[in-house]
């Protein structure tokens, strides 16, 4: 059966590597940097490149930095505050009591990997076959099949998200500024990958972009869980869903964040403050 190739950009080479698909490759500190930025890692706390089940994944075990992956087209920077801003999936920091986030099954073209400051291209070349192999279910091993959520907690088997799940959430985010920052502030610890990160309070988020109530913020994830599952009843995986899928990015963030600002130098933030504080009783 035809292989999919992959191919990485050797800076000191100056030409394509081939990844060979019986073992993994490690974007490890040697390969980013050249043993040169000591805050990465080395193999195996650190992201990687494997091929299993007829398809190539880039999976992470990194402890310190979320690792953004960005499609590669003609012109695109490679400066990553760039590749962060453009990725179209992001891998969560590794959770400190598990082996590794949920991996990112990779497609066809060229990539932009980034971990930390440092950003190396990829090449997927599509192998020529008659059809797609089927992927295993029960038959994989634990860390490929056990869905891992941002806090490390087991994720709850259910449904399959909808295949288009990601064009829904981000036509839906498009037409829901309000709703993007708050999922965006809500996470913020997620997104930029603090050790043991959790969830802002919803009171807090509520406050600082002046929401009616925390309502607000359960019914955005509500409606959040029906557009990527066939049913609600998946909280706890729809932070790895959202970040892993790039929905929810650091442009996000900085965007929910500028919005918080202006709300406390404004004073809304102290109205809402009130507000909350002395609802009138029924």
């Amino acid at each position: 059966m035809a292989v999919e190739q992959l191919f990485l950009w050797s800076a000191g080479r100056r030409e394509w590597v081939n990844c060979p698909p019986d073992e993994i490759t490690w974007l490890d500190r040697s390969l980013l940097s050249g043993n040169q930025d000591l805050s990465l890692h080395r193999s195996p706390r650190c992201a990687g490149l494997r091929y299993v089940h007829h398809r190539w994944e880039l999976f992470s075990r990194d402890p310190s930095y979320p690792v953004y992956l960005a499609s590669h087209t003609p012109g695109t920077p490679t400066d990553h505050r760039a590749v962060q801003q453009a990725a179209r999936q992001v891998l969560p920091v590794a959770p400190a009591n598990h082996f590794e986030t949920l991996p990112v099954v990779l497609e066809a073209g060229t990539w932009l990997v980034s971990v930390g400051s440092w950003v190396l291209p990829l090449r997927l070349e599509a192998a020529e076959r008659p059809a797609a192999p089927s992927v295993p279910g029960r038959e994989q091993p634990e860390t490929q099949e056990k869905r891992v959520q941002p806090n490390g907690a087991p994720g709850r088997r259910g449904s399959p998200p909808r295949p288009d799940a990601p064009d829904r959430v981000r036509a839906w985010f498009a037409r829901n500024t309000a709703a993007r920052l708050a999922m965006a502030y809500h996470y913020q610890e997620l997104i930029v990958g603090l050790p043991g990160a959790q969830p802002v309070p919803m009171m807090e988020v509520v406050i600082a972009l002046d929401l009616s109530g925390e309502g607000a913020i359960s019914d955005y994830k509500k409606q959040l869980q029906g557009l990527i599952w066939k049913e609600r009843g998946h909280p706890r995986e729809l932070a790895e869903y959202l970040l892993t899928h790039g929905l929810l990015t650091q442009a996000d963030l900085e965007a929910a964040r500028q919005a918080a600002a202006a709300n406390e130098r404004s004073g809304k933030s102290e109205l809402a403050r009130k507000r909350l504080r002395y609802k009138p009783r029924k």
